[in-house]
């Protein structure tokens, strides 16, 4: 068994991070389909803005997993950053009255509105490292009794995985991610 791997979110440029982002609280803010859909719409959207490859996800009632590249340019916290004000902007509108509700019991607390302060990633290192934090991602709604099989919860890339859209270079085509719950 290989040595312990600890969250650090100092990746360097170009690396490669599995990386989970919690909702405020652990409201689940991604109960509901539409608002699951607007996830992956928005991740799908980020990573093609910021030019990250993707290549592995799953939306969660409260919390997603996304397994990424980063381009030279840029750095895990600066990526991460954008996305967490970019995909709070967007998704905020979309909440139910009782939902802001739920937010906003802790809104006093830390200011934030959506996702919780922080985020966890880890950089991964080698070929058997991808293969099991993706196949990590693509259990979780197997895990939590969702679905059976990860190719049918369609909040997840890991039918597109299946499908063999996915290559170790790219990651996976935004334009199929987009897509792939339309």
């Amino acid at each position: 068994m290989g040595s312990y791997k600890h969250y650090r979110n100092n990746a360097n440029p170009g690396a490669t991070l599995f990386i989970t982002t919690t909702v405020l609280d652990f409201v689940h803010a991604f109960r509901r389909e539409e608002m699951r859909e607007a996830m992956v719409q928005n991740l799908a959207r980020q990573c093609k803005l910021a030019k990250v490859a993707l290549h592995a996800y799953v939306v969660m009632p409260h919390h997603i997993h996304m397994l990424v590249r980063l381009p030279e340019a840029l750095t895990g916290p600066s990526f991460m950053r954008a996305f967490k004000a970019n995909t709070s902007a967007a998704l905020r509108p979309l909440l139910t009255e009782s939902e802001v509700r739920e937010f906003d019991q802790q809104l006093g607390l830390n200011r934030r509105r959506f996702w919780m302060n922080g985020y966890r990633s880890i950089e991964v290192e080698d070929e058997q490292m991808l293969w099991q934090k993706m196949s990590y991602v693509h259990l979780n709604p197997v895990r939590a009794g969702y679905v059976e099989d990860p190719d049918c919860y369609p909040w997840s890339s890991a039918q597109l995985v299946s499908r063999g859209e996915w290559s170790e270079e790219h990651g996976l085509p935004i334009q199929a991610v987009v897509s792939l719950g339309t």
